[in-house]
């Protein structure tokens, strides 16, 4: 399951045809320059939510990596916001866990998703998630505009699943 930072929103992506799951989460106007960045994207306030705080850009579109928490999981995927015109990104999305990376899907496998102009989305493929156990995890993301090389790889910060299901990060 996947989503955003909307209320229910995670309950209904079992339905989705598609490889990964888009959601508008914030609108915002478009700067009128297309493929040009105009300042930085501000990240909602959602305690759940843990995203690193560097962002970085492809064309238009800035995004960071995040882990998101829930009742029963932890989920990977990017938040990603378009300044500028449509455009349609690649990611390459994983997680690590007590050190060890794994790919969301198959390895070196990448999924494609369209981010509107003026738009802030979590972004994320399906079952790219973990159960909510005591464990240390963090999402490890490459993004990608549709026909250009891949960024280095990027991770959200270290989240620390305590035996009580509580949550530090680091």
């Amino acid at each position: 399951m996947v989503g955003a930072w909307a209320g229910g929103w995670f309950d209904d992506d079992h339905d989705r045809p598609s490889d990964v799951a888009e959601r508008p989460i914030v609108e915002t106007p478009v700067s009128g320059q297309p493929g040009a960045v105009t300042g930085s994207a501000s990240l909602p306030t959602d305690p759940d939510t843990h995203c690193a705080t560097r962002m970085q850009a492809v064309g238009s579109v800035e995004w960071t990596p995040c882990a998101r928490v829930t009742a029963d999981s932890v989920q990977f995927g990017v938040m990603a916001h378009n300044a500028g015109g449509r455009q349609v990104l690649r990611l390459r999305l994983g997680y690590v866990r007590t050190q060890q990376f794994a790919p969301c899907g198959a390895a070196d496998s990448d999924v494609t998703a369209t981010v509107e102009a003026g738009k802030t989305m979590w972004l994320t493929s399906k079952g790219c998630s973990v159960a909510r156990v005591h464990a240390a995890v963090q999402a490890q993301v490459e993004v990608a505009a549709s026909e250009s090389s891949f960024s280095e790889a990027s991770r959200s910060p270290t989240l620390h699943i305590q035996p009580d299901g509580s949550v530090k990060t680091s």
